[in-house]
């Protein structure tokens, strides 16, 4: 098994080693171009006649030291307005509560006959519409309800 091994590795030596040889053709012409570009510069160099060496290019100074940041000082304390009403546009649930308390006062259960909507929507559209000021809380033959502001 030893010998199959130094076989393949002779294989691959010797392909590699083509390889190179391939690559070096290649190169060959860009090398003899190169040799010929600095025998040409350096006679025209030597005559006077020629550009002169390019001068190499200026070092950039030295970037100057950034000053130390300062430390940051905590941020005031944001104030407070007084809370405003709210200029809400209203959803679909509102609308329907303020169509059906047009024709009077309604408790939750008959807002949910008149609106097809759940209890849970009729409670949380009353709610936007009593922080909006369009409702209030009525009581209607012992019954808690509402009503729209001014028709109670």
């Amino acid at each position: 098994m030893a010998e199959g091994r130094s076989a393949s590795g002779a294989d691959l030596l010797a392909r590699v080693g083509r390889e190179i040889g391939e690559r070096l053709v290649q190169l060959r012409s860009a090398v003899d171009e190169h040799q010929q570009l600095l025998d040409a510069f350096a006679a025209l160099e030597s005559s006077g006649a020629g550009p002169e060496q390019p001068a190499p290019a200026p070092a950039k100074p030295p970037k100057p030291a950034k000053p130390p940041k300062p430390a940051k000082l905590p941020k005031p304390a944001k104030r407070r307005t007084p809370a405003k009403p709210r200029e809400q546009s209203l959803g679909a649930p509102e609308l329907a509560i303020l169509a059906a308390l047009e024709h009077g006062s309604h408790t939750v259960a008959e807002l949910g006959v008149v609106t097809a909507m759940s209890g849970a929507e009729i409670r949380e559209g009353a709610r936007r519409l009593l922080r909006a000021g369009r409702i209030v809380r009525a009581s209607r033959e012992g019954r808690a309800a509402y009503a729209l502001v001014g028709k109670e």
